[in-house]
């Protein structure tokens, strides 16, 4: 693992000598290895309510929710546009597209809940709580022809209640909401619809409570299905199961447990690897946090215990990103119990937080914060979108939507602080400062500067997080008896992005 506590806990110890010439830590990255992607967020078009899914076509970006206006980003000039609960952006500029699609019903409020693109990229799958699209009939679940942005002809699937969740393949869409018809068939929670005529297929995973995801393995025999269940087909099996992708047949029960009474499964996504699971749960010793299962006997590779209920993982490039709103992950030796972090990274081998930290606050709705992810590729270029509730991304204002790109990093660390200088001894100057922080490079390089010259006097890396800031203390030998000098520290992220100098403080080194 490229992370290592036992080093970023020594590194006063490892620091204490002049002239040692080495780093407590590997060299500075442009990012933390092996994120994709800054923690900088672009500017781009918001909302003004929910976003629950987003899919990606290309250089487009799907989003579905529940709004009825997007808007430009904070500080730009535009005028609003409406977006009855659907708007369709350009991934590289954060702008809306010329494609216009209105989901509404006639009677209670409608929402888009779930997004999937097929295969071939032609087909944009919708699903929610709706009654038409621009005008079309359609009940709670559309087919979109993407060059055209207008519903597919040929294509009729109806749904009496929230469709939460869709997976497509090149054939067959496997659907997970609150229904318990598909087409006026029996289909509890769960269905599968022929992909180009969206008729339902025989196969059958009922289900007693609401499917909220699924996920197709990445050689289409299995399927996971993600919800508040208990039983799928019968089976003792909660909030989770792995079922045939044919006929439905449980393939992989869970039962209570495994996961805790008051956990359910609100997101699924697969690799080579396997599954990973997201989950939500209320009330004491509930399990809050993320999944693997092997990819051959779906049994669980690893589990992380952090607090605070994930919405939406990702996995990318040997990378789970996560949505959520934790709050504590003391249990796998990371952060305390205190304020939440939304977004955060891990590797897909291994539960442990990667040095990522891009943030959102709770915002409207339910507070959640954020709660779909997509990523999409613009020339060289690629983009992780978030939506959810949020208000704020970084600090400042963004509601419903924000973007992060695979470069440049442009974020500054933290200036070096709470330095101290010292000399109890006629040989030495002692200079000491709390680490600093990078949101997207938890190694940093620090250079100390005397009396104002333009070379450092010394150079070190050191690793750093949010909750672990360990102090990095420099002796400086190269001294004489009665001199004054004065000391500066700066911090360098891999990208080169250096923070500004800390505050000089001097020191007068003593005659004995």
């Amino acid at each position: 693992m490229y992370r290592s506590r036992a080093l970023c806990a020594s590194l006063v110890l490892a620091f204490g000598t002049a002239g040692l010439g080495v780093s407590a830590a590997p060299p500075a990255a442009a990012l933390t290895p092996p994120v994709a992607f800054t923690a900088d967020d672009l500017p781009t078009w918001q909302t003004n309510g929910v976003v629950w899914a987003l899919a990606q076509a290309g250089d487009t970006i799907f989003v579905g929710g529940t709004f009825s206006q997007v808007r430009p980003p904070n500080g730009e000039t535009g005028d609003p546009q409406n977006a009855v609960n659907f708007v369709a952006m350009n991934a590289a500029t954060g702008k809306p597209t010329s494609c216009r699609l209105s989901f509404a019903v006639g009677s209670g409020t409608a929402t888009v809940r779930a997004l999937a693109v097929s295969p071939d990229q032609k087909t944009l799958y919708v699903g929610g709580y709706f009654g038409s699209v621009n005008g079309v009939q359609t009940s709670s679940f559309a087919a979109i022809d993407i060059a055209s942005c207008a519903p597919r002809p040929g294509f009729h699937a109806a749904f009496p209640a929230t469709v939460r969740a869709i997976a497509a393949t090149s054939d067959t869409l496997y659907v997970g909401g609150d229904f318990s018809t598909a087409d006026s068939q029996p289909r509890k929670r769960f269905a599968a619809l022929d992909a180009t005529t969206g008729g339902v297929l025989p196969f059958r995973a009922d289900a007693d409570e609401p499917g909220r995801a699924v996920a197709v393995s990445e050689d289409g025999k299995y399927v996971a299905l993600g919800g508040d269940f208990f039983y799928v087909n019968g089976h003792d099996s909660h909030a989770l199961a792995v079922v045939d992708a044919t006929t439905g047949a449980n393939v992989q029960s869970y039962r209570l447990g495994f996961f805790s009474r008051t956990s359910v499964v609100k997101t699924i996504d697969a690799d080579a690897d396997g599954f990973y699971t997201g989950n939500e749960g209320t009330g004491g010793g509930v399990f809050d946090g993320r999944t693997a299962l092997d990819a051959s006997t779906f049994d669980q590779r690893w589990r992380d215990t952090c607090l605070g209920a994930t919405q939406s993982v990702l996995a990318y490039d040997s990378v789970l990103y996560s949505a959520s709103h934790a709050h504590d992950c003391s249990t796998m030796d990371e952060f305390p119990d205190g304020r939440r972090h939304h977004l955060m990274a891990e590797p897909t081998d291994d539960p442990t937080l990667l040095g990522w930290f891009p943030d959102t606050n709770d915002g409207i709705g339910e507070g959640i914060g954020p709660r779909a992810m997509t990523i999409a590729t613009s020339g060289t270029t690629k983009y992780l979108w978030v939506g959810g509730e949020f208000t704020t991304v970084n600090g400042s204002p963004g509601q419903g939507l924000t973007r992060f790109a695979s470069g440049p990093d442009i974020g500054v660390p933290w200036v070096p602080d709470d330095v101290s200088v010292d000399s109890a001894r006629a040989d030495r100057v002692r200079i000491s400062w709390r680490s600093s922080i990078d949101t997207d490079d938890s190694v940093l390089t620090y250079k100390v500067y005397r009396d104002g010259a333009a070379t450092p006097v010394y150079t070190v890396n050191g690793e750093s997080f949010e909750w672990s800031r360990p102090r990095v203390t420099f002796n400086d030998t190269d001294v004489e008896r009665g001199e004054k000098h004065s000391y500066q520290v700066t911090a360098t992220d891999g990208a080169g992005n250096t923070s500004g100098k800390s505050a000089a403080l001097t020191v007068t080194v003593p005659n004995w």
